[in-house]
């Protein structure tokens, strides 16, 4: 349950800076979805190295 809490704070976080117009753009928000996923240890597994 735990790692369901982390991915909803971060839903909530990109949906509060979307409605104060912190992230502008679609590309904004992917960007800082993927910055912030790729922070989560529990996907560390399925993360790979840029080519």
């Amino acid at each position: 349950m735990r790692e369901q809490e982390q991915y909803q704070n971060i839903l909530q976080r990109m949906i509060h800076d979307t409605e104060n117009q912190k992230i502008g753009s679609s590309e904004e928000l992917i960007k800082q979805l993927v910055e912030e996923l790729s922070m989560n240890p529990n996907l560390k597994k399925y993360i790979h190295p840029a080519r």
